[in-house]
């Protein structure tokens, strides 16, 4: 159970970062195409990839394999293993408490503002970096999860 709703949280987190990568590429030649095809500009388009670009390395780096060293975690068995995830995995939430509470405080502050061309809010802005957050906190969680349920199965 709690295998099939890590699976299905991250297949989720996956399939809506791949549609902001082809929604920002489709943007990206959309605006080539005018701009050099029909000596124009899609003046908006240059925000809206900049906003959308944001909520993509957001919600993409909620499942991404992050660098890190693994020569302790690779020797550990059992117990110890559960417990290093445990600290990483606390730890992790910690940073990102940081991360969605600065971007709840810059949206406090500079949220009303708004996009010139897209006469939308910047508060969609530091929205990405909260939603982001959020969906990262549940990603290491449910792994956690995972981790220890494979513990008590073996």
């Amino acid at each position: 159970m709690i295998r099939k709703f890590d699976t299905a949280l991250r297949r989720a987190i996956d399939g809506s970062a791949a549609l902001l990568v082809l929604i920002v590429t489709s943007l990206g030649i959309l605006q080539v195409i005018s701009r050099y095809f029909f000596n124009t500009s899609l003046v908006w388009s240059e925000e809206a990839i900049r906003l959308l670009y944001v909520w993509l390395i957001l919600i993409a780096a909620a499942t991404a394999h992050h660098m890190k060293i693994t020569m302790i975690e690779d020797n550990l068995r059992g117990g110890m293993l559960v417990a290093l995830k445990l600290m990483q995995t606390l730890m992790m939430l910690a940073l990102l408490v940081l991360l969605v509470w600065g971007a709840l405080q810059l949206n406090t502050a500079f949220g009303r503002d708004r996009y010139v061309t897209l006469g939308i809010g910047k508060s969609w802005y530091w929205t990405g970096a909260i939603v982001g957050g959020l969906l990262w906190a549940g990603s290491i969680v449910s792994g956690l999860a995972v981790t220890i349920s494979e513990r008590r199965d073996t």
